[in-house]
């Protein structure tokens, strides 16, 4: 009996039971249940085809996506600025078959970056997420490149068997986004902080937003769909104690406004969650890192070692950096040594997250002509040091070492020797970049309900979402997973009768 009674529960049921306060909204500290979701206003303050929540690299594709099919669309940011966390990334958009990748002779396609991807996210990724993002990502590149975003370069990182890291400037993306927003129409409406959706308590359905905006509160409506895309929580220590409660000790390099709102409201009408134990946070930062493009390198990419404060290597550096950060923060005082030498460094100068320039100008990298001498500046036992990189170097004549080291990145590279002095030490730890896991969707970015079925009139793309990265990440596929997914929940909106 009570197995029928369960099968029988429906989306409609769902939101009754919630609003009395039974249900998961009761997991997050804080949220009143009884508030947990809005009631239709007899008047909207204001209403658009489509509302989106946060203005990042998810949002702005999403309202330019709409906006250019002459819809109108109301953008809710909370935050004085547009940007969120898509500002201040690093960049890499992971892409396959661009002309790009042709001009450099690289043999790319769609089949061997859904196989890259799924191996990176050890088959915990939802395979139809994966692959909505393979299918759409060649177009997302042609309509970027068509809107006039300029790609600089191509490389390699975590978790690519091939090059296909295209660089840009995030800045300069988003002002071309957020200008083709405005330039469309779309209202823009900073400083507005959503705090609950609107759902028609009849239906079921998802109708509006409610926020904060000048000390008051207020309304808007969505004649089509809500598309939640306000980014991560990475700055929510409750929530991170939630999940994955290593995390509430880390430190972040987000946007300021990552404190999971979206999530919280999507979870108040029944959202599932998928990917919530796998975020990691990535290796590679300096210790005290303001930003990531002059306190971050990944020279373990280029061919140096990861050392502990013993000395000893403790992880296949070819791995991805989120595992690598795993590895780091469970080491004394969370952090590893990247120990290079002159050969590595010179391959580093051409990769744009493979430059020290900066960090040696701050004095955050220590360099000696012999490994003794560089043990000694970083408070190491130079015995156990040169012992390292001599086991090292034998693994790298063998062609594998103990750690299973065969490549530099991924599948791709050949480990060299640590010979070439002068040689380094880039003390080095772990920041949490996004969270990565979150809300459930689709394989067209409606949320999905934990009783599996799509929740009407709800959207979601970019950080906000779990699925696409599984158990680890590969470069590129955050900032990507943004705009393709939020163009993606632009057309699925747009769809809709």
């Amino acid at each position: 009996m009570g197995d029928q009674k369960d099968r029988k529960l429906t989306r409609r049921d769902f939101v009754k039971v919630t609003a009395l306060g039974v249900g998961a909204t009761t997991l997050f500290a804080g949220l009143d249940p009884r508030l947990a979701m809005a009631k239709l206003p007899k008047k909207w303050d204001q209403e658009a085809d489509v509302v989106i929540v946060g203005a990042g690299g998810a949002g702005l594709a999403a309202a330019v996506q709409v906006s250019s099919q002459k819809k109108s669309v109301i953008l809710l940011e909370k935050m004085p600025t547009y940007g969120g966390s898509s500002l201040i990334c690093g960049g890499a958009l992971a892409f396959a078959g661009t002309d790009m990748q042709a001009s450099e002779n690289v043999k790319d396609s769609n089949e061997l970056f859904y196989k890259d991807l799924m191996k990176v996210g050890e088959n915990q990724n939802v395979p139809s997420l994966v692959k909505a993002y393979v299918d759409n990502q060649l177009e997302t590149y042609e309509w970027l490149k068509k809107a006039g975003v300029k790609f600089l370069k191509l490389g390699i990182y975590s978790g690519m068997s091939v090059p296909r890291s295209h660089q840009v400037v995030p800045a300069d993306l988003l002002k071309i986004l957020n200008d083709a927003a405005k330039a469309h129409g779309v209202k823009f409406m900073m400083e507005t902080a959503a705090s609950r959706l609107v759902v028609d308590e009849k239906t079921g359905k998802v109708r509006g937003v409610q926020a904060a905006r000048g000390g008051k509160t207020v309304f808007y409506g969505a004649k089509k769909g809500v598309i939640l895309t306000s980014g991560g929580f990475s700055l929510n220590k409750d929530l991170l104690a939630k999940f994955v409660p290593p995390m509430a000790f880390s430190k972040a390099m987000v946007g300021r406004g990552c404190n999971g709102d979206g999530l919280k409201m999507a979870w108040a009408t029944g959202a599932d969650i998928k990917d919530m134990p796998y975020i990691k946070a990535t290796f590679g930062f300096d210790l005290e890192a303001q930003t990531i493009k002059d306190d971050f390198a990944l020279l373990f990419y280029q061919g140096a070692i990861i050392v502990n404060k013993d000395g000893k290597r403790f992880v296949n550096e070819s791995i991805s950096y989120k595992l690598v950060g795993d590895a780091a923060l469970v080491q004394k005082d969370a952090m590893g040594f990247q120990i290079y030498d002159a050969a590595i460094r010179k391959a580093g100068e051409s990769d744009p997250f493979g430059r020290t320039a900066s960090l040696e100008g701050k004095g955050r990298i220590q360099s000696a002509a012999t490994l003794k001498e560089l043990a000694q500046k970083i408070g190491v036992s130079a015995d156990a040091l040169e012992a390292t990189v001599r086991e090292y170097n034998a693994g790298v004549d063998k062609g594998i070492d103990a750690f299973g080291r065969k490549t530099l990145v991924a599948a791709y590279g050949k480990p060299g020797k640590i010979e070439q002095a002068p040689y380094y030490a880039f003390p080095s730890t772990a920041y949490i970049l996004g969270t990565y896991g979150g809300i459930l969707i689709n394989e067209k970015a409606q949320v999905v309900d934990i009783f599996g079925q799509t929740i009407p009139g709800l959207y979601a793309a970019g950080e906000i979402t779990g699925g696409v990265h599984g158990a680890a990440y590969m470069t590129g596929t955050a900032f990507g997973k943004a705009l393709i997914f939020g163009r993606l929940a632009a057309k699925t909106v747009l769809a809709q009768k």
